[in-house]
């Protein structure tokens, strides 16, 4: 079976690998760098050390600080204006997946014909390099620091795009567990999802192959043994470190085999309603793995990792429900908010239901949803009760 493997981002792993961030950027010969990041993460002072680290070495430091969630288009415009004003060599983006998207994006800006939105959507749009690039996650999630594409708000017409290619690729990923030690049990237990999330669609995905096979198997592992210890006990270090390899591991999978339904729901569900993307993306991940179980051998890998007893001859119709009643117990216990709990009305669903099935990761389901198929799978992820 054909496939490709791009797994080419270079990796720095460990607790304070963040404080050889000046470092680095000296390796890399950068002189100027922009900071990308957000107000939360300005307010919680991840940036003061690492910042002060980089400035010691002799580098200027520019800051963007205006990250948004969800990032809309024109904000990597006001990042890369910032850049191209202080002529800087490098770029570091700092935070969660909307901090590290809208470096990316910015990144290209500095090298490449402004604004954003002509490439919205253009994801084998020819670019130049842009700077160095080196991003820097605080959360155990999006695995955007190892991933080829940055995930955008076109402010248009309110939908998710972005540029893709080896160009939104960093020169270098930073994962420095005790920045993650912060977070609260919320963002821990949602962000925390969006990495199952990427592992399962990676592992059932229609373009799934044995290495995004490897590695989304063992993040799935990984997150249903620490992810729950992390959000009951934010400070338990083997639980961050776990969870922050987990979310890497589950980045570089779904960068080749592409995630798919999961992903659909959380962009239409971001945009329409703006409930955080880990959140989004597992809300119908039971009724999406009952739904594909019997199209894709992807489901028993993903229920043996989760630790189900299942084997090869567990009847795939079963592996299923069995996968599904596991996500929903995963939930339940790290408390994931339904849709009801995000105030969303029985009646918004035909609407979702339309949205999803324009979504572009869609595509690489193993089996085909329509929008009455998405209706039927929203309808008992609305009505479940546990």
């Amino acid at each position: 079976m054909p496939f490709s493997v791009n797994h080419l981002t270079p990796l720095f792993f460990g607790q304070h690998m963040s404080l050889r961030t000046g470092m680095r950027l000296k390796e890399f010969g950068v002189t100027r760098v922009l900071f990308v990041y957000d107000q939360g993460i300005k307010k919680a002072g991840i940036p003061d050390p690492i910042i002060k680290n980089v400035k010691a070495l002799g580098i200027k430091v520019s800051v963007y600080e205006g990250v948004q969630a969800d990032p809309p288009d024109y904000t990597v415009d006001e990042a890369a204006e910032i850049g191209l004003k202080d002529q800087v060599d490098g770029v570091v983006g700092l935070g969660g997946g909307s901090s590290m998207d809208t470096a990316k994006a910015a990144n290209l800006m500095l090298t490449n014909p402004p604004g954003i939105q002509k490439y919205l959507g253009a994801m084998r749009a020819q670019f130049k390099p842009g700077k160095t690039l080196i991003l820097i996650p605080t959360t155990a999630g999006t695995g955007s620091e190892v991933t080829t594409m940055a995930v955008l708000t076109d402010t248009r017409d309110h939908r998710k795009k972005g540029p893709g290619g080896p160009y939104c690729r960093a020169n270098l990923a930073i994962v420095d567990p005790l920045l993650t030690v912060g977070m609260p049990p919320q963002i821990t237990a949602d962000t925390g999802m969006d990495a199952f999330a990427h592992a399962f669609e990676a592992v059932t995905s229609g373009q799934a192959h044995p290495m995004s096979d490897l590695l989304g198997e063992k993040a799935i592992s990984l997150i249903c043994q620490y992810l729950p210890m992390a959000v009951k006990d934010g400070k338990n270090l083997e639980a961050r470190e776990k969870m922050s390899f987990a979310a890497t591991l589950a980045g570089y999978a779904f960068t080749d085999s592409i995630t798919h339904l999961g992903h659909s729901i959380g962009h239409a569900l971001g945009t329409s309603h703006h409930i955080p993307h880990g959140n989004a993306c597992v809300l119908a991940m039971p009724e999406i793995a009952e739904f594909i179980a019997e199209y894709t051998p992807g489901i028993k890998r993903v229920g043996i990792a989760m630790g189900l007893k299942i084997d090869e001859n567990t009847p795939a119709k079963e592996s299923g429900k069995m996968v599904r009643d596991a996500i929903r117990a995963l939930n339940k216990g790290i408390g994931i908010k339904g849709l009801q709990q995000h105030n969303i009305k029985e009646s918004d669903l035909p609407a979702i239901a339309a949205a999803a099935t324009t979504e572009g990761p869609a595509t690489f389901s193993p089996k085909k949803a329509s929008a009455e198929d998405w209706l039927v799978m929203l309808k008992s992820a609305y009505s479940y009760k546990s």
